[in-house]
């Protein structure tokens, strides 16, 4: 298996990446890699952003506070958010319509969703969150108006999830990034693991890429939740160690009711509490999520029946999608086609 991680790892790095990074589990054997194209290659405590793999997170948090008692998931968003809420034209979303993107949410607030466009597409050099502050934010959310009920069909949102984030912070009394350490990350084992705020302090963060070689500043946005988390290979395959067996670790009853499908998407694809479930014909089902941020793609997934998982990170903005899945399914060789619907941000 090492050789095949090494070989395909390589053979993507070809493709125009600087620096990737990817693990697998098999069984009770986990293996990794790094790559570069120029020295030194990435070390297992590396640290990457992971993008909208920080929604999964978001998902174990909101289950392990639904089993707790402090939330329900059929609780509406303003039972434990204040006043950073939009203008509802129909009821309140619950958060378990959140969590699944049915909140009827548009991805970002739409003021900043042309500049996140032609910012990640490298079409300009503005960075659409630069100058936003937490009063501009609010501002913004507080002028969105979905016109589509919540609960009806799934439109993927990230302010969604950011407002999720935000509300089990508040029903926690502390600040998110506070939160997800002491009830996700410290328990799983994932030391190196943290909000980009927390994390950037260290030698270890990775410098991140545009698709076309420049380099990109972190993503600093006012959704947390949603897509701010940096990790390391060597903590996300802990993370994906203790979803393939909950039941012998912290935080089983959590892990196994996040990647519980709650909705659907399509005929092959579920969601659960934003872990997305794939269904490939005559294939065990997969659990996984990707991530994108100015600079990194990402991807995390396991199979629950098969016992296998991979994740693989890039700190340029080219996807690893395909390599990821063909790992999670268990398929270093890359038979295993990709899922349906890559959610980059």
């Amino acid at each position: 298996m090492q050789a095949e991680l090494d070989a395909r790892l390589a053979a993507l790095g070809a493709r125009g990446h600087h620096t990737l990074i990817a693990g697998a589990i098999q069984g009770q054997r986990a293996v990794w890699s790094g790559w570069a194209a120029a020295p030194p290659a990435p070390e297992a405590t590396s640290l990457f952003e992971i993008g909208s793999i920080t929604k999964a997170l978001t998902g174990i948090l909101l289950a392990d506070m639904s089993l707790r008692g402090e939330v329900g998931l059929d609780d509406p968003l303003g039972w434990h958010l204040g006043s950073l809420r939009p203008a509802w034209r129909h009821r309140e979303p619950t958060l378990v319509e959140l969590a699944t993107h049915r909140s009827g949410l548009a991805n970002v607030p739409k003021p900043l969703s042309q500049g996140e466009l032609r910012y990640a597409l490298g079409l300009s050099r503005r960075n659409p969150w630069t100058g936003v502050t937490a009063s501009d934010y609010a501002e913004l959310v507080a002028a969105e108006s979905p016109r589509r009920p919540p609960g009806s069909a799934v439109g993927y949102s990230s302010m969604g999830i950011g407002l999720l984030g935000d509300a089990l912070a508040s029903r926690a009394g502390r600040p998110y990034a506070e939160l997800l350490r002491e009830r996700v990350l410290e328990p799983l084992g994932m030391t190196t693991t943290g909000v980009t705020s927390v994390a950037a302090g260290t030698a270890r963060v990775v410098q991140g890429h545009s698709r076309r070689g420049r380099p990109r500043p972190p993503l600093i946005d006012l959704m947390p939740a949603a897509g701010s988390v940096h990790s390391s290979v060597e903590d996300m395959l802990r993370l994906l160690e203790h979803c393939l067996k909950p039941e012998d670790g912290p935080l089983g009853p959590a892990l196994e009711l996040a990647r519980r499908p709650f909705a659907r998407i399509n005929r092959r694809l579920q969601i659960g509490l934003c872990w997305l479930i794939a269904a490939p014909k005559r294939r065990p089902a997969v659990v996984w999520h990707n991530g994108g941020t100015w600079g990194f793609r990402a991807f995390a997934g396991f199979t629950p029946d098969g016992g296998t998982a991979g994740v693989v990170m890039a700190n340029t903005a080219r996807g690893v999608d395909r390599l990821g899945f063909a790992l999670a399914a268990g398929d270093p060789a890359g038979r295993a086609r990709r899922p349906g619907r890559p959610t980059p941000r």
